[in-house]
């Protein structure tokens, strides 16, 4: 026998093992679909070559969303050491100043102080009567709701306020009572952006969280 007759019987023979070998996989793949209703077997044709596809690694952004930051405030500052930091997630064209920056949209602030409240009544009063002085304009309240925030008692003012420079604004207050004192956060705008700025200034409302040392002592001031 020759050597190029002994070449050609030889890849006839891998073929044939490889062949083999090829309908013996399709055949296990055939007899587990077998019975099966034809839409669960492309579906599961589907579902392997997804899983072959790189997948996709979640960043930052997948989990909190772009486009926001968070912001912080303080509150009890002379009541308690530590003192209590409040913080509310905004647009990232949102920057906290101070004085507020009044060109901005959306203003957000905290305070004034509350540290010389203890309930949501001295709080609400306590903020109408510096807004004059703290923001400029005269506020008054449309509507309020009490709610509550991670358990602490809260109180959510919907306020309408005349400035004598911005003209009729709008402002979403929530009143936070704590063990230590009452806090509070604010998101102003002017009536004119209230279509593009009302849902975000709910939204900020929304994201506020209390943060409360675990431990803390008292110290003395003049409320005391």
């Amino acid at each position: 026998m020759s050597n190029s007759y002994r070449r050609v019987v030889r890849s006839i023979a891998i073929l044939a093992v490889s062949g083999a070998l090829t309908r013996a996989s399709r055949g296990q793949d055939s007899s587990q679909d077998a019975g099966r209703p034809l839409g669960d077997v492309v579906r599961h044709q589907q579902d392997e070559k997804e899983h072959k596809k790189a997948k996709h690694v979640l960043g930052d952004e997948d989990v909190s969303g772009p486009h926001r930051h968070r912001v912080t405030g303080t509150a009890a500052t002379t009541v308690i050491i530590p003192y209590i930091t409040i913080t509310g997630m905004v647009p990232d064209s949102v920057v906290m100043n101070a004085p507020p920056d009044l060109k901005q949209k959306m203003v957000i602030s905290f305070g004034p102080s509350l540290d010389a409240c203890f309930d949501l009544k001295c709080a609400e009063s306590t903020y109408l009567r510096s807004f004059p002085a703290t923001f400029g304009g005269l506020p008054k309240v449309l509507f309020d709701s009490d709610e509550s925030v991670q358990g602490n008692p809260a109180r959510v003012a919907h306020l309408e306020i005349m400035h004598d420079e911005r003209g009729k604004m709008f402002a979403t207050v929530a009143f936070i009572q704590t063990p230590a004192s009452a806090a509070t956060a604010s998101c102003i705008y002017r009536s004119a952006d209230a279509p593009e700025v009302e849902t975000e200034c709910e939204a900020f409302i929304a994201s506020l969280e209390v943060h409360i040392p675990e431990k803390y002592i008292y110290v003395q001031h003049r409320y005391y």
